[in-house]
């Protein structure tokens, strides 16, 4: 069995967006929400659609992997998050979404890049000290 992240426990609920799940593989997957009227999706879920208001709607797990369309590197950080980190938006299958990436240093980062969901330390709380977890994508290994 392969750890999401070795220093994340499923057990102690420390994820910052409730829209992360561990799927039976042992990898995160998002969820997203799909509507029944429109077929728009969002991330992260919500109980009714943002493109027609309508409330028949469903929670749809996202793909895992995406393109990136657009990054920054911020070199001022927020409350918890050290910088220089990286940022921007994801497109996946259906639905295009804002993240955060990890290994950005470590691989090249460019538009058009396909990526991966990993789920990655996001911050400390600053109140108990404990690490909060959250989605991320990293750059793929290119294939041989």
């Amino acid at each position: 069995m392969r750890q999401v992240h070795p220093d994340y426990n499923e057990s102690s609920g420390l994820v910052v967006d409730g829209s992360i799940r561990i799927a039976a593989d042992d990898n995160p997957v998002l969820i997203g929400t799909e509507c029944s009227e429109c077929e728009y999706v969002v991330f992260p879920s919500r109980p009714f659609c943002r493109n027609c208001l309508s409330d028949n709607v469903s929670d749809v797990e996202l793909a895992r992997t995406g393109q990136l369309e657009t990054y920054t590197v911020a070199h001022t950080g927020q409350e918890g998050i050290e910088p220089p980190y990286a940022f921007g938006f994801v497109n996946l299958e259906n639905v295009q979404i804002y993240s955060r990436f990890t290994e950005w240093k470590e691989r090249s980062l460019e538009v058009g890049d396909q990526v991966e969901l990993v789920l990655e330390k996001i911050k400390t709380d600053t109140e108990t000290g404990e690490p909060l977890f959250g989605h991320m994508f990293r750059p793929m290994e290119e294939e041989q």
